[in-house]
């Protein structure tokens, strides 16, 4: 989806931790729910546990589009039809696979969730939608000066973190949406072409300014009175949360700080993407919120997050290898289908 550029091994490896991040937020407070006040007072290290991987967690989707921002996407024929090839591979593949062995049934709605026609899969649909806008936004960025492009972010992000995050702005679905990627894209770029004073702190801070972010959320979480009555204190989980796109975007500056080069990572980083498609399929996702249901209700605190790990590590490489079979089904479908149609398609578009 991005330019086709050398790999750079941080980047990829910040990919690989972004995915692994969206496996634990999906088994933390989307399997098991936000804890609650009774929670917290009878369960309170499970509590604790659960609110700190959250907190650590919920950067996952920020800094995936960050990433494209820090980049650039550069929109092509090919780009499009590979990212959308991407996303049918797995859904389709694992439709099928989950109505072979009995775990789901045909109906229409499986098959629209295929070709992500559903409201499940909002991501994959938000993010095309950022990909089709991306000549604009590019435009915007290659032709304003710095001054007009920080007080259209500043103006973006004060009426994101107002408006937005209190649910005055319904439209903004707390990050759930296309005009949440778009402000993130834009702050990425700005950050990359203009270098700004605070973006040039030590890795080592960077670091502890993300840390910090995790503990103050988890800790104003964790106290019981801001649960009185109140579901999620000023929603710190949310997407548009100042604390979760400060703390994304200290994390990405970390990472781009790291000289680091390898193979094995940029074969991984490559396929990172299959990670997300493989368990948020509308054929898994609720068969993978069961699973992770159950062994909470079965196991202790400490062997539920041993356990997890453990399954998550397994289902992030599963990923990595499917996808390098996608892959080579890709070069194949490239050669043979999608290229050959690519003056007749550049000819209608014209």
């Amino acid at each position: 989806m991005i330019a086709k550029l050398p790999r750079q091994s941080n980047i990829e490896l910040l990919r690989m931790v972004t995915m692994f991040l969206v496996l634990l937020v999906h088994a933390d407070f989307f399997s098991l729910g936000e804890p609650t006040n009774i929670d917290i007072q009878a369960n309170t290290i499970d509590s604790l546990f659960r609110i700190l991987f959250e907190s650590i967690s919920i950067v996952c989707v920020n800094i995936f589009v960050l990433i494209s921002g820090w980049f650039g996407i550069r929109p092509s024929y090919k780009g499009m039809l590979n990212f959308l090839f991407q996303c049918i591979f797995f859904l389709t593949g694992l439709y099928i696979i989950t109505n072979i062995i009995g775990v789901n049934s045909i109906s229409l709605k499986g098959l629209a969730g295929c070709i992500f026609a559903t409201k499940l899969n909002w991501f994959i649909k938000a993010y095309l939608l950022l990909y089709i806008l991306s000549p604009i936004l590019n435009h915007f960025v290659n032709n304003t000066n710095q001054k007009e492009y920080k007080y259209v972010l500043i103006g973006f992000f004060l009426f994101t973190c107002t408006y937005g995050w209190i649910g005055a702005a319904e439209f903004m679905m707390q990050g759930y949406s296309t005009i949440s990627f778009i402000g993130l894209y834009l702050l990425a770029r700005y950050v990359k072409l203009y270098s700004p004073s605070w973006s040039k702190f030590s890795i080592k801070l960077d670091i502890v300014i993300y840390l910090l972010i995790v503990l103050i959320v988890s800790l104003l979480t964790f106290t019981p009175p801001l649960y009185i009555g109140i579901k999620m204190p000023l929603n710190f989980y949310s997407y548009i949360s100042p604390t979760t796109i400060v703390g994304a975007l200290y994390l990405l500056l970390a990472f781009s700080k790291i000289n680091i080069q390898n193979k094995f990572i940029n074969w991984c980083g490559v396929s990172c993407f299959a990670v997300f498609l493989i368990h948020v399929s509308p054929s898994t996702i609720w068969h993978y919120k069961e699973l992770f249901t159950k062994l909470h209700a079965t196991l202790t605190t400490g062997e539920y997050w041993l356990v997890t790990f453990i399954i998550l590590t397994a289902i992030f490489f599963t990923a990595i290898l499917i996808d390098k079979v996608r892959i080579i089904v890709w070069d194949k479908c490239w050669g043979k289908i999608f290229k050959p149609l690519e003056p007749i398609i550049t000819n209608i578009v014209k």
